[in-house]
């Protein structure tokens, strides 16, 4: 039974951020048995941690103000970020011989609208781990009154998706929401006001992921399901594809490359071909079911 709203929800509470130095103890250090059962990650590798670690060692010495601006293509991201930050940077400046007060962690702005999916008891852990709600899709100025208070006052760092939003894609980065580097010119009026010295940084972290084996068998068997379920017929050799000579050929063209790696290149392509086929017979398929039922 379908159960109707009959009146306007009450707006979402503010979470405010209440740093537990114990929770977070906690957190990290479950992190590792987080990461290997409950993803489907099997190793973190990060390149100039060291760049992160004299950022650190700056800012734990009054010397700048830095938020670190981290893409976001998966769910995973944060994990990953924790992980850095909780491993990587510790290990590196030991190496280096620097030594960094601890935790290193850092404040993260976070989407109010999670703990309404992932459950209220996530509003409670974000909070204790230092993070700020914000409200995206509207003017939340009491979200962003209290990031702009952290980036000023706060006991670490901060750290923000500028995507706001996980699109799935390594490369294709979406629209960056401007919050971010207005969060940077609100710290550098702050500080001026108050009369302290420190420099804004606004540092930006990459994170792509990669396949440990290929994937290649695994999409060709969807592939083929997705060409039968469809009534397409799987007709590997002379898929059809527009621009196949020119576009994919120079995309993929490389020279002094053995058979197997030819071979592997020739796969893709197919792949890519029955693709693109399978995607423009389904929307043959779309714009015929929507003639013969939604007449204009």
């Amino acid at each position: 039974m379908i159960n109707e709203m009959k009146q306007a929800q009450p707006p979402l509470e503010f979470i405010p951020p209440a740093l537990n130095p114990l929770v977070l103890q906690i957190v990290q250090q479950v992190l590792p048995l987080k990461l290997r059962f409950s993803t489907p990650i099997a190793q973190i590798e990060a390149d100039n941690v060291e760049s992160l670690v004299d950022l650190y060692r700056q800012f734990q010495e009054h010397k700048i103000r830095f938020l670190m601006a981290f893409r976001h293509p998966n769910v995973d991201d944060p994990l990953c970020m924790a992980y850095l930050l909780s491993r990587l940077v510790p290990k590196v400046a030991q190496q280096q011989g620097i030594s960094l007060q601890h935790p290193i962690h850092a404040h993260f702005i976070y989407d109010r609208g999670i703990p309404l999916w992932a459950g209220e008891q996530m509003g409670w852990l974000y909070s204790r781990l230092g993070g700020t709600p914000i409200h995206r899709g509207k003017s939340d100025w009491r979200g962003l009154r209290s990031a702009r208070d952290l980036f000023v006052n706060g006991q670490l760092p901060m750290a923000a998706a500028p995507e706001g939003a996980t699109n799935g894609h390594n490369e294709v980065i979406s629209p960056l929401e401007p919050g971010i580097a207005q969060l940077g010119f609100w710290c550098v009026e702050d500080l001026l006001k108050a009369g302290r010295s420190e420099q804004v940084l606004i540092v930006p972290v990459g994170i792509k992921y990669y396949y440990v084996e290929s994937p290649w068998n695994s999409l060709e068997k969807l592939l083929s399901e997705l060409e039968t379920d469809s009534g397409l017929s799987v007709d590997q050799e002379h898929s059809e594809f527009p621009h196949e000579e020119s576009e994919l050929d120079d995309s993929t063209q490389t020279h002094s490359i053995n058979h197997s790696q030819d071979s592997t290149l020739k796969s893709q392509k197919l792949l890519y071909r029955r693709l693109y086929r399978l995607s423009e017979h389904l929307l043959g398929l779309m714009e015929e079911f929507y003639t013969r039922f939604y007449h204009q």
